[in-house]
């Protein structure tokens, strides 16, 4: 008999820690019909991105301030549709580049040339000093000051047209000022030891050239590229980490400069290798690096 009562009392309470055990909310992974999070954990998650559901947020852009030290990036464009002859093009009247620019950074200037003479010229000026050149341009073609450019009241801006260009359009890309930490950090120069051949389909790492100890943490703001094809036209990629970074860069027969501009590329952090690729034969005449803190 006390058996049978120590037996039927044990089963009672397996019983009830059973349906405690159940009536206790569980941590579940709420998901809605589709298989993406639901509302709510979108709102408790802030690694939440509408671009990736469920995902970390994606990295961003370069230019849109949310880095806290750089600024976006603005483009101001004028379609001209005509001949230059000798001439010289005022950017700032052209563009209403005023005192609402005041502080902002120039990063490049791009043409849409339809055509040239055979000894045209085209160069950017600031203050009347010359920060590039391309000869004979055609297509698409960009121009980069030499140094870190800041608009003010007082500069000038131009675009000198020596010979015949039929221009299309000109266009002046712009950096604001940096979000909640002012400007961007000082800009340096980092002038890579490197003149080299590339036949075919080769490739050439620039961090065997650089001391990646001394310039840990910089970001690389740019990649100037002086060089030419041996021939007609050859391609060059910018390669980090395994990635392709920036657009590829048409080099033709004239010694050009050519400027790169990697995305949140930091050495040590995230850029830890820095190939150039080619298709077709080249010559790379100079490397040089902008980077930034």
């Amino acid at each position: 008999m006390a058996l049978g009562k120590f037996l039927i009392l044990s089963f009672a309470g397996i019983t009830l820690a059973t349906t405690i055990a159940e009536a206790v909310p569980q941590q579940v992974d709420r998901r809605d019909d589709r298989g993406g999070m639901s509302d709510r954990d979108r709102r408790g998650d802030d690694r939440y991105s509408p671009s990736v559901p469920g995902g970390p947020r994606p990295i961003p852009h370069p230019g849109d301030g949310r880095d806290g030290r750089q600024g976006r990036i603005e483009q101001k464009t004028a379609h001209l549709n005509r001949r230059f002859f000798n001439e010289t093009i005022r950017l700032k009247q052209l563009l209403n580049l005023g005192h609402g620019y005041s502080g902002y950074t120039v990063e490049s200037v791009e043409l849409q040339v339809r055509g040239s003479s055979r000894d045209a010229q085209v160069s950017l000026l600031a203050d009347g000093r010359r920060e590039d050149l391309i000869y004979s341009p055609q297509g698409r073609v960009q121009l980069s000051p030499r140094y870190t450019l800041e608009l003010d009241s007082n500069r000038s801006l131009q675009v000198q047209v020596i010979g015949v260009a039929d221009i299309d359009s000109v266009t002046v890309n712009l950096r604001a000022p940096g979000y909640g930490g002012g400007h961007p950090g000082r800009e340096i120069e980092v002038p890579l030891s490197v003149s080299r051949r590339m036949i075919g389909s080769d490739r050439l790492e620039l961090t065997n050239y650089i001391d990646m100890n001394r310039y840990r943490g910089y970001e690389i703001r740019a990649i100037e590229i002086e060089g030419n094809a041996m021939y007609n036209a050859a391609l060059l990629d910018l390669v980090i980490n395994g990635f392709n970074q920036g657009q590829t860069l048409q080099l033709d027969r004239y010694i050009q400069r050519h400027v790169m501009y990697p995305r949140n590329a930091v050495i040590g952090q995230g850029a830890e290798s820095l190939i150039l690729l080619n298709r077709g034969d080249l010559d790379i005449r100079r490397v040089t690096l902008r980077l930034s803190r």
